[in-house]
This record gives structure tokens, C-alpha cells and sequence, in this order.
């Protein structure tokens, strides 16, 4: 009985109370398509002021649209004329990819990063068909996207001053060759 609890309860995964942080640390992410960002997060400077929740990135049209990590699709479809997807991940967060020809995923769907969810050349206000727009919401929020796609920062460890850092390698002794 003990044994069945256990693997139920594993394979529900974490709580939905993890706090974002510890889940992205578990969780990779990548770039839904190969081009640049060519505009970034922008949040309002006032409540309902101009604003851009999200990056564009460049995509030639026809392009696959990626999933950024894995999740489950909780929308695919039309927003208004544009089709976008939006995908569930642990830690109470949600990313969308906007402006989408055409979507090849259903709601329901489990996905895993890097599954293609649909293919660029869509358009919409602001946006034509070469840009993708990727947005990522936390319980909600909208949060800028671009820190998940940054490198892990790199580890440095100090050597000690009083000894060698790493101990030579005995040599063998000489003999005749």
C-alpha cells in the first residue's frame, strides 16, 4: 500500500506551491525559433500604459515554432485573427507563442521542449508575419522571458595561496632506457 502511495505521489510530480525559482532550476528552456529578438519585454510604466509583454523574435515565415520547456498545451487556436498556443508548466507558469500560420498541437496535448507547436507567417497589431511574439506569465503575471534563456553563470573557486591548487604528478623514476 505504502509502495502504491509512493509512486502516485511521484508521478504527480512537485506541488503546485514550488516557487518558481526551484522549478526553473529542475526545468531547461530554449528559444521557440532560431532568429534574434528584435524586441524585448517592456512592462508599463503606468496601469494600462503602452507596454509589450513579451520578445519578438525575427522567424522566416514557414519557420517551426518550438515548445520553450516541457508542459502541457492549455490553448490552441485563434486569439482574434492571429492563432497562438499556450503551454502549462510547473511552478504555476504559462508561456504563449503568437502570431502562428498554422498550429499543429491540441489542447490537452503534453509537450516536451523542443516539440514544434506550429509554424511562423502569421500576423497581428504590431506584429507581421516574420516576427513570432513569446510571452511567460508566473501565477498570472506577466514576467520578462529573456532570464530563462541565459547561460548559467559560471562557478569560480579560488586556489589556496599557501600550496599548489592541484598536486603535480609523481614522476617515475629514472632508470635506463
Amino acid at each position: 500500500m505504502a509502495l502504491a502511495v509512493s509512486v502516485v505521489l511521484v508521478s504527480l510530480g512537485p506541488p503546485a506551491s514550488a516557487t518558481p525559482g526551484e522549478a526553473e532550476a529542475e526545468q531547461p528552456w530554449s528559444p521557440p525559433v532560431d532568429g534574434p529578438i528584435v524586441r524585448g519585454y517592456e512592462p508599463p510604466r503606468w496601469p494600462f500604459g503602452p507596454r509589450h509583454l513579451g520578445l519578438d523574435y525575427t522567424a522566416r515565415r514557414g519557420a517551426p515554432v518550438r515548445a520553450a520547456s516541457d508542459g502541457m498545451v492549455a490553448f490552441a487556436g485563434k486569439v482574434g485573427r492571429s492563432r497562438s498556443v499556450a503551454i502549462e508548466h510547473s511552478g504555476a507558469r504559462r508561456t504563449t507563442y503568437a502570431y502562428l500560420r498554422r498550429v499543429t498541437v491540441r489542447p490537452g496535448t503534453p509537450v516536451r521542449r523542443g516539440d514544434v507547436l506550429g509554424f511562423s507567417g502569421g500576423t497581428g497589431p504590431g506584429h507581421g508575419p516574420d516576427v513570432v511574439h513569446f510571452g511567460y506569465r508566473v501565477n498570472g503575471r506577466p514576467e520578462d522571458p529573456a532570464p530563462l534563456f541565459q547561460p548559467e553563470r559560471p562557478r569560480i573557486s579560488l586556489a589556496p595561496l599557501d600550496r599548489p591548487a592541484c598536486p603535480r604528478p609523481s614522476r617515475p623514476a629514472a632508470g635506463p632506457h
